[in-house]
């Protein structure tokens, strides 16, 4: 959990403006492998980098070579403001940029803010993670443009040390997380001891305890993958975190006939025929799924994982019937890309998304059925069809206060059954979309 301080929107537009500057000097002096919050940099370039690295280092696997793994202790709350301050006093901006440098840094956002979430939580936070609780003059706040980019020329003086002082070769850096690979462990281990205390006396800052140095084919846990010297895996703990996310969202989403309430009955409370998978498909739960999933496989294409990713739809089998999966992507299977200019055309794109479904059509204070499922429904209900009606070749309907019986008789006979419900007026018809799925398990 981490405290984030938001500045106002005219003040972003001031930071935006100033790292602007700044990056015309700076970014000619960073390091090449620094990764973080830099134009054509980020997570997927450091890792494939640091895979560069190890083949390199190990020539192609066919020699030993080891890494060191460092992170900073508590470091965005570590940063000490005089320190970052005398590095940028001591380059050639103006005095009007070193003034707005010196108000932005020195600026204490906890004394006048506007809070929003739970104080609960807030106290919850540990005080090494705070700025109301570090030391005055220390921490830059976490959710700042200006704080990121400042982190980068604070650990710069690092890099440079690392890069022309210990002149090692295969060095990397996102953030406070940083990596060394050597062919000998005995030189790690003297350069861990050598950083640690340049962090401290050059710095004010403090390694997490714990490093182990480690040959490189063990892989190096880094930025949400292990990376070793010829493949990556995504790390256990993000491939934890999807599924316990997609856990919620079934928990939310998914239900079976037995337990599924609609329009005041339970609907298929005494069915003993096969059950019914029950998808609801809020429209903002589908979004909020879809975004999810794909921050996810966007992650997990960089890395070897299309085991992983089959495994996981074949176990949410019921994720299939709202998306289309395919090469990496994901895509939503239920929503038309155009407006369709029949009501014809647009039963035909649902039927085609949704084979073996019977589509319950929501019209006005009518469900309707049409084309085959109106003739299935004869068959289950022995009901009288309309033939031509809505351009259709038959079609049967009935009010919304008989929806729970038409479909209880659907299910208790084994079929699918799709509801579609009307949306806004379309420039031809009315937009529909699909509200709930009840798909037989046999399926």
């Amino acid at each position: 959990m981490r405290e984030i301080f938001a500045a106002d929107f005219r003040d972003r537009i001031v930071h935006h403006l100033v790292v602007r500057e700044l990056e015309k000097q700076w970014e000619p002096r960073f390091i090449f492998d620094s990764y973080a919050c830099r134009k054509n940099k980020g997570i997927h370039a450091a890792v494939n980098r640091l895979q560069q690295f190890m083949l390199k280092a190990s020539c192609n696997r066919k020699k030993a070579a080891y890494f060191l793994q460092l992170d900073i202790r508590s470091f965005f709350m570590s940063i000490d403001k005089q320190i970052l301050f005398t590095i940028f006093k001591n380059t050639n901006f103006s005095e009007d940029i070193i003034g707005l440098l010196h108000e932005i840094i020195f600026h204490d956002c906890t004394e006048n803010y506007y809070f929003r979430g739970d104080k609960a939580m807030l106290e919850s936070i540990p005080p090494h993670k705070s700025l109301f609780k570090v030391e005055k003059g220390k921490g830059l706040p976490i959710g700042n443009l200006t704080s990121q980019f400042f982190a980068n020329v604070y650990l710069d003086v690092l890099d440079q040390f690392v890069k022309h002082i210990l002149k090692c070769r295969f060095y990397i850096r996102y953030v406070d997380d940083f990596l060394l690979i050597s062919s000998s462990p005995e030189e790690l281990q003297e350069w861990n001891s050598r950083i640690e205390i340049f962090l401290r006396e050059r710095l004010l800052l403090e390694l997490k305890p714990g490093a182990r140095i480690m040959q490189v084919s063990e892989g190096a846990n880094f930025l949400g993958y292990i990376v070793r010297p010829d493949y990556m895996l995504a790390r256990r703990r993000v491939v934890g975190n999807l599924k316990y996310k997609i856990a919620i969202f079934k928990e939310n989403m998914v239900s079976y006939t037995g337990q599924y309430i609609g329009q005041g009955a339970t609907i298929g409370s005494s069915l003993t025929t096969p059950e019914h998978q029950v998808i609801m498909m809020n429209p903002g739960m589908v979004v909020e799924l879809r975004q999810t999933i794909a921050s996810y496989l966007g992650h997990f294409k960089h890395a070897q994982t299309g085991g992983l990713v089959r495994s996981l739809f074949k176990k949410n089998d019921w994720i299939e019937s709202i998306f289309i999966h395919a090469d990496g992507t994901i895509q939503e299977k239920l929503a038309p890309k155009n407006e369709f200019r029949t009501l014809r055309s647009q039963i035909r794109f649902f039927r085609s998304q949704l084979d073996g479904f019977l589509l319950f059509v929501h019209m006005g204070k009518y469900i309707e059925l049409y084309d085959k499922d109106a003739e299935i429904m004869r068959k289950i209900a022995w009901v009288k069809l309309k033939e031509g009606f809505r351009g259709m070749k038959t079609a049967f309907g009935f009010p919304m206060s008989l929806k729970s019986t038409y479909l209880r008789k659907a299910l208790e006979k084994g079929y699918s059954v799709a509801i579609l419900e009307e949306g806004k007026p379309g420039k031809w018809i009315r937009h529909r979309y699909v509200v709930t799925i009840f798909k037989a398990c046999s399926l």
